[in-house]
Parts: C-alpha cells; sequence; structure tokens
C-alpha cells in the first residue's frame, strides 16, 4: 500500500471496496504499521464530528491524543472491532509521524 491521499469526497459508495482492503490489510499487516491501512480504517470508521480521524485519513497528519480520544468513542459492529484496535496501536506506535 501506497501513502498517496485518500479522498474521502461524495461519489460513488466505496464502503465495500474499503472493507475488502481493509480487512486484506490487516490478514497482511495485522499491526496496521502502514499508514495507509491505518488511514483507510480511520476513514472508514469515522463519523462527522471525528475531527482528529478525518484529518488523519484526509491527510495523514496525526494528533495522536485527539484520535484515541475519538477512537474511544467510536461504537462499531463485532466484526470491525479488530478495526479499531489496529488503529489504536497505530496511532500509539507512531504517534504524528504518520
Amino acid at each position: 500500500m501506497n501513502s498517496s491521499t485518500i479522498t474521502t469526497a461524495n461519489g460513488p459508495d466505496q464502503s465495500d471496496k474499503a472493507r475488502q482492503l481493509i480487512e486484506l490489510g490487516l490478514a497482511m499487516d495485522p499491526e496496521a504499521r502502514s499508514a495507509t491501512l491505518a488511514r483507510l480504517i480511520a476513514a472508514s470508521v469515522r463519523s462527522a464530528h471525528h475531527h482528529a480521524l478525518r484529518r488523519f485519513a484526509d491527510t495523514g497528519e496525526l494528533d495522536a491524543q485527539s484520535a484515541l480520544d475519538e477512537l474511544n468513542e467510536l461504537r462499531v459492529p463485532l466484526e470491525q472491532e479488530g478495526w479499531l484496535d489496529a488503529l489504536g496501536r497505530h496511532i500509539l506506535t507512531h504517534g504524528g509521524r504518520s
């Protein structure tokens, strides 16, 4: 996975493709060391009021403490809990260096 800009602009719904890419990415990189994988997870799970996760997903700029606070607020389906774990590990490991 490369570190190109991830766009979350309005367009065709790509959630199924994102879900497949995340699952494949986590199978290959369960610790989510890849910033691109972590950004894709952030883009897929954040809501409108999650500004730090959105900024990380859109630009790669990471405010680790704010992102962790937002991550702790998220509620996702059981099958996506591993995504949050991986994203949390990435944030803790990489801080603002993504």
